[in-house]
């Protein structure tokens, strides 16, 4: 493998699981931001 293949390989790779990890931390955030909102809907009933 050249030095230019390995340097596109290494940033599709990187590029790829960066974008990965980005989707996986704004899934984590909207559930955490649902659950707060569900919580807080059933706080205001109970009252």
């Amino acid at each position: 493998m050249t030095t230019v293949q390995s340097l596109m390989l290494a940033f599709c790779f990187g590029s790829v699981m960066g974008y990965l990890l980005a989707d996986v931390i704004y899934l984590i955030c909207s559930a955490v931001k649902k659950f707060k909102k569900k919580k807080e809907d059933s706080a205001e009933k109970e009252e």
